[in-house]
């Protein structure tokens, strides 16, 4: 037989080698995907008002610290975003998640290995409530809330911006 025809068999029989180790085990293990819809929102999500949206924050930064990807699922609205200003004034090097599940992403690859630090305090915020929107500026973020399906949702946050 042709040599090269000998190795033509010998790495179909290794890939199907291969092929059945892996359907042996169970295959390949496959990522999670991020929840698209939101889970129901735990008691006092449905108790806040526009009086207390600092509340959401607080409640947001304690879930990004210990990595309740469905806490925040519950928390941002479907068409929420997240904007990294990246420390300058052009928003030609902004980053922005725009939805839901690219907001999810973010926190499970970037949030979750290295959470952010406790909010101590939302004190020295500002809060604007303007209908069914309001605007919390924190510490230099800021947050932006809508109001629909009878509860607050977090719509967007801005943050590393002059």
């Amino acid at each position: 037989m042709h040599p090269q025809t000998i190795r033509f068999y010998f790495l179909i029989i290794l890939n199907g080698l291969a092929a059945l180790q892996l359907v042996a085990c169970g295959g390949l293990p496959a990522r999670p995907a991020p929840p698209t819809a939101s889970p129901p929102p735990p008691a006092i999500v449905n108790e806040i008002t526009a009086a207390n949206l600092p509340t959401l924050v607080m409640i947001e930064r304690e879930a990004s610290i210990e990595g309740n990807l469905p806490l925040l699922a519950s928390l941002w609205a479907e068409n929420g975003r997240i904007l990294d200003g990246r420390g300058t004034s052009e928003q030609e090097d902004d980053f922005i998640w725009d939805g839901r599940a690219a907001i999810l992403d973010r926190y499970q690859l970037a949030v979750f290995p290295a959470p952010p630090p406790p909010l101590t305090s939302t004190e020295d915020a500002t809060l604007t409530v303007e209908g069914n929107t309001a605007t919390l500026v924190n510490q230099g973020d800021r947050w932006r809330f809508v109001q629909q399906e009878g509860r607050w949702w977090l719509q967007e946050l801005a943050y590393s911006q002059p």
